[in-house]
Formats: structure tokens, C-alpha cells, sequence
């Protein structure tokens, strides 16, 4: 990720990145067909592990989960990953990993809050909180200096509270 962080994935090769690391090609094309390949791998760790915040704090029960807890512990997560998660939110900004993480809030929306299958413009109100909520991350790390870890926080519990108040 350092290596993209500095690059576009279109201009890296794969050379380039088993001289870096340092691997053999071999090993490298025994792993993954391109650099693309490498890229989902992470985009997928980041993800699970988000996935696993979520298991984690709901234990099972989305619509019971404590927001605030949950908020903590993704934040959190999102620190300890902070160069792979700045690096496809703002240096490089990846439209595939913005899409899935949106899709994965989207779900988590439907299970979190099961009786607005029949509200009107759910998918739109669950496109909308999962919007905001990755672009109040985004902004966090274009702003860290100026934004805090509770100011991002407060940013995406008023931002989902907003869409939350029309169901």
C-alpha cells in the first residue's frame, strides 16, 4: 500500500513492487494474476475487519447494538488501518472500495433497522447514511488536523441520525 499510496495502480509494475517488497515474481504471480489482484486482497481485509467490529460490538443483535460503542470501535479500526484506509479514501481514492464499503453499511442498514423494508425510498435513505458516513471518514483524514477523532464521530452519528429521522 505504501507503494500505491505514492503511484497509481496503473502505472505500477509488478517488477516494480517484487523489488520493493522484496519477492520474486514467481511467488508473486503463485499468489495473485496482476496488481489489481493485490489491491482487492486488501480492500477485503479492511472489510472483514470491519465486518468483525460490527459481529463483534451487535453480537448478533444489529438493532440493539450501541451506536456509541460501535462508533468507538470503528473509529478505532479505522485508525489502526489509517495509511490503507487514507490511502483508498483520499491519496488514491478507489470508486470499487468506496462502492463495496457503502454495500456493506447498506446490509448492515437493512439489519439494523428490519421494519423499514417497507418505508418508502429505503434503498435511497441507505444509500444516503452510507454516503455520508464514508465521506464523513474521508474528510476526517483529508482534515486530521482540524478534525478530531470525536468531532468525525459526532459528524457521522448527526449525519445517520438525519436519515434515521425519516423513517
Amino acid at each position: 500500500m505504501d507503494i500505491y499510496a505514492r503511484e497509481r495502480l496503473d502505472r505500477m509494475t509488478v517488477k516494480a513492487l517484487c523489488a520493493a517488497v522484496p519477492v520474486a515474481r514467481t511467488t508473486f504471480y503463485a499468489h495473485y494474476r496482476n496488481l489489481d489482484d493485490v489491491l482487492v486482497e486488501v480492500e477485503d481485509e479492511l472489510l472483514a475487519g470491519l465486518g468483525e467490529v460490527t459481529d463483534r460490538v451487535s453480537d448478533g443483535d444489529l438493532p440493539g447494538m450501541d451506536f456509541g460503542v460501535f462508533l468507538d470501535e470503528t473509529f478505532g479500526f479505522v485508525e489502526e488501518r489509517w495509511s490503507d484506509f487514507r490511502t483508498l479514501l483520499v491519496v488514491q481514492p478507489d470508486a470499487r472500495f468506496v462502492a463495496r464499503w457503502k454495500d456493506a453499511i447498506k446490509t448492515n442498514f437493512a439489519r439494523r433497522y428490519p421494519s423499514s423494508r417497507m418505508q418508502p425510498n429505503r434503498d435511497l435513505l441507505a444509500e444516503m447514511g452510507a454516503s455520508a458516513a464514508i465521506g464523513a471518514y474521508t474528510w476526517w483524514m483529508e482534515h486530521p488536523e482540524t478534525t478530531g477523532v470525536e468531532d468525525a464521530k459526532r459528524l457521522v452519528e448527526r449525519a445517520l441520525s438525519a436519515v434515521m429521522a425519516t423513517l
